[in-house]
């Protein structure tokens, strides 16, 4: 599923998570304030992860992965979490990993 734009201009990408339509949208520093993401849990009727869209592509990808983890496995500890969203984003991003929109 390719991105959109909502009606604030923010981008959005839409998938799917354990058969749900999640929203992923890159927000203002702004609208974040200190938080580099968040995750809607327990997901409401429209869920939706939102990430601070100024971040460096490597904590871009690392936030959005943690985010995407709590979605996935909500179980899971913070500590677990960002441990392993890192190792994740780590290994993508020396691989080459890159943003496009």
């Amino acid at each position: 599923m390719g991105s959109t734009t909502d009606s604030h201009g923010n981008v959005v990408y839409k998938t799917r998570i354990h058969g749900r339509l999640w929203r992923i949208r890159l927000m203002p520093s702004k609208q974040m304030g200190q938080d580099w993401g968040r995750c809607d849990h327990p997901p409401g009727r429209h869920p939706k992860i939102d990430v601070k869209k100024s971040l460096s592509k490597f904590n871009l990808l690392d936030t959005t992965i943690h985010e995407i983890l709590h979605a996935v496995r909500p179980e899971l500890d913070e500590e677990t979490v960002d441990v392993t969203a890192t190792t994740i984003a780590r290994a993508l991003y020396r691989m080459g990993w890159d943003r496009t929109i």
